[in-house]
């Protein structure tokens, strides 16, 4: 604690020795200045926003050449790129087992969706995005609970000129990567309008295919410069291929192949799983901002479809097609209704402050069902398959309401903040064995914090927070699947975020933006597997775990041809008060036993202690950029009692683009080293019979390059 005070104490120093040599000189043409950030119900610059927030711009996402999503946001402080079969994100390593580590939204309409409440990233078009905001800080304030372990908030683009804009743009690969898109966007008197359309399609670098087709149309009517009420539709059909763990043998021999045999002495071929992924979204949106008051509403429907099939032994003719295990085909079909509405009033005061209170209203209605077959067995089918097919076809609902008040207190250098918030969330589920469980959860959510403005062009805040995050819906179903005492469904805790957070912010000039945070967070009944003897039994809160880290963000061009950018993140995340059932090793591995272990301060596996990115921006013969990305990822625990770890390793990024008035020409080379990393599994620490581990392995891609041309008519 000593320690601790002492580094606060050093660092409050320097912020204001810092603030006091930022100039004036700079104001203005900085970004922590000039980016407007929309997460916030009240519309913000950047730089005053008391919370941990990274904005990406359109301009920043089509300089970075980035595929999806995960690109773009990989490299952001406290951000870890968590994937196995499927590519997620973990927001201060508090994402826990086949759950979403963080909620990702798309103009306020949930992405998240199925299940495990994954989100199909690829499904999102990086030429339709205008801003992607990334709240590193619990966002259940201002989205609801399923944002407490973080926020990515996502801004499409809409017309906004007279004359009718039309882009295009179209690039080529590896592994036989193509993308087109086209867009028109203008204004027409009162109304704006954007149409855009695009499509995707790879060989994938192990040969995971991809397909992605989408088409968005965002319009909105004007009725002053205060008013708009916006229409938005957006389709998506994704098809991809989702490969299995690979042991160590496979990865060494057959890295790059989706379909490999099952061992060196077993030449049965794993096959892989299929997806497909149809999702539809409407929503009406209505902002009014005046000089005193403001509201904001929103009213959205998605549906999605998916159809998912687990084909692992349909190339092995020895495997039997009566087993439960076999080959089959899943059928899911979710559909979300989302509310939004609040408001706010200007309370100004004869000695310079200002009063805002704003309320506000949630509430959400998501339907999921599933239906499973087994179109390539026999029929009729086998007793165990029938058992499968009661356990696995489900029907539930997820209702969700919630209330908010937040109030802002400012004066001229000091602002207060303090937000409570009430979420009542009711889980219907029942499968056909029949097992049905109703469960209702209530809880409240606060945030208190205060910011003070050094300068005008720097800020330092302080924040406390304690949120909420309620647990998935296939938690509910595996506890009715696995039926154990020790597991029972309607004992399933929501997870309690307690997070204190001290942040700096300053653009002391074009040479340097700055935007450092301090955080130390609780979570208080973690999620992990539960196993009893050596058999699963689902996900249960094993116990807590401590979260601390420190993220800085740095950038700013040193001259009119070179520039540098700069992402850091240093952090710690140890079980506390938790136990977890692993692997005793013996003196050989017949001799390993499964035992309970109290793993209070071992370290929470997947979460690297370093992470930072250096680039560095070269600009020459004034129509060239080149940029240059040096990417270091810090060794991660791989099992819970922390005796096997990943290898530390670092990746070059390079980019060259040419631009000229109405085009753009590009190369990208991402992994330029092809260094072959993979992300490992294994909970329990388990061992080969050889005494070597039992990791699942799944790996990373390898060198991508890319060009590509972009015009505007």
């Amino acid at each position: 604690m000593k320690r601790l005070n002492f580094v606060i104490n050093i660092l409050f120093c320097f912020f204001l020795v810092a603030s006091a040599n930022a100039t004036e000189e700079g104001a203005g043409i900085i970004a922590l200045d000039e980016i407007v950030v929309s997460a916030n119900r009240i519309d913000k610059k950047l730089g005053a926003t008391p919370a941990s927030i990274s904005i990406i711009t359109a301009k920043q996402i089509k300089d970075m050449g980035a595929k999806n999503i995960i690109d773009i946001v990989k490299t952001i402080p406290g951000v870890t790129k968590d994937s196995d079969s499927k590519e997620r994100v973990t927001i201060r390593g508090n994402r826990s087992v086949q759950s979403a580590g963080v909620l990702v939204l798309v103009d306020g309409v949930p992405l998240n969706s199925d299940l495990s409440n994954y989100v199909e990233f690829d499904a999102i078009p990086v030429s339709d995005i205008k801003q992607i905001e990334v709240l590193r800080s619990s966002a259940a304030m201002i989205f609801g609970p399923d944002a407490a372990r973080g926020a990515i908030n996502i801004i499409t683009k809409k017309g906004k000129s007279e004359k009718p804009q039309i882009k295009t743009a179209i690039s080529y690969g590896s592994w036989n990567s193509k993308k087109v898109s086209a867009s028109i966007d203008g204004m027409v008197k009162n109304w704006d309008y954007r149409l855009g359309g695009s499509f995707f399609n790879t060989d994938g670098y192990e040969n995971d295919e991809k397909k992605r087709s989408a088409v968005r149309l965002n319009t909105g009517y004007n009725f002053s410069e205060d008013s708009r009420m916006g229409f938005s539709f957006s389709h998506q059909d994704t098809e991809y291929d989702t490969i299995y763990a690979k042991t160590k043998w496979q990865i060494d021999n057959y890295r790059e192949e989706s379909i490999f045999p099952k061992s060196e002495t077993n030449s049965a071929l794993v096959h892989f799983r299929e997806n497909e992924n149809e999702n539809s979204a409407f929503s009406i949106d209505f902002t009014h901002k005046k000089d005193k008051y403001f509201v904001n509403s929103l009213i959205s429907y998605d549906k999605t479809d998916h159809i998912y099939q687990y084909l692992p032994k349909c190339l092995d003719a020895a495997a039997s097609k009566t087993s439960s295990y076999y080959d089959y085909k899943e059928d899911r079909d979710s559909d979300r209704s989302v509310f939004k509405a609040s408001g706010g009033y200007y309370l100004d005061f004869d000695n310079g402050a200002r009063y805002t209170p704003t309320f506000g209203m949630d509430y959400e209605k998501n339907s999921f069902d599933q239906l499973r077959t087994y179109p390539w067995s026999p029929t009729p089918l086998s007793s165990s398959q029938t058992t499968a097919v009661n356990k696995a076809n489900i029907d539930s609902q997820k209702k969700r309401f919630g209330l908010f008040l937040d109030n802002e207190i400012a004066f001229e250098n000091f602002e207060f903040n303090f937000a409570i918030r009430a979420d009542k969330v009711k889980y219907d589920i029942e499968n056909q064995v029949p097992q049905k469980i109703s469960n209702d959860i209530t809880d409240y959510s606060w945030n208190i914090t205060p910011l003070y403005y050094l300068t005008p062009s720097s800020s330092l805040y302080f924040s406390a927070s304690k949120s909420y995050w309620h647990p998935t819906l296939i938690y509910y179903k595996y506890a009715m699947e696995k039926d154990s005492p020790l597991n029972k469904p309607e004992d399933l805790k929501s997870e309690e975020y307690l997070t204190y957070e001290l942040g700096y912010k300053a653009a002391f000039n074009s040479k340097l933006n700055l935007a450092l945070s301090i955080y130390s967070m609780n979570v208080k009944d973690k999620y992990m597997s539960l196993y009893d003897g050596s058999s699963w039994k689902g996900y249960k809160n094993i116990g807590d775990s401590d979260h601390k880290g420190v993220e800085l963000e740095a950038n700013g061009k040193l001259s009119s041809f070179f520039g540098y950018r700069f992402q850091g993140t240093y952090q710690s995340a140890k079980w506390d008060n938790a136990s977890f059932r692993a692997y005793e090793w013996g003196a050989t591995q017949s001799d390993d036993s499964l035992e309970n272990f109290d793993i209070s301060g071992k370290t929470v596996p997947h979460v690297p202690k370093f992470t930072s990115t250096l680039g560095l921006d070269f600009y020459f013969l004034e129509f060239f950029k080149l940029s240059a990305d040096a990417n270091y990822y810090d060794k991660q625990e791989i099992d819970v009692l922390n005796r096997y770890q990943t290898d530390a390793y670092t990746t070059l990024d390079l980019r060259l683009s040419y631009k000229r008035e109405n085009y753009r020409i590009w190369v990208s080379a991402f992994n330029l080293l092809d260094r072959k990393e993979e992300n490992m599994f294994n909970e329990q620490g388990k061992r080969l019979s050889d005494g070597s581990p039992a990791h699942n392995y799944y790996p990373l891609d390898g060198r991508y390059i890319e060009a590509g041309i972009s015009f505007v008519f």
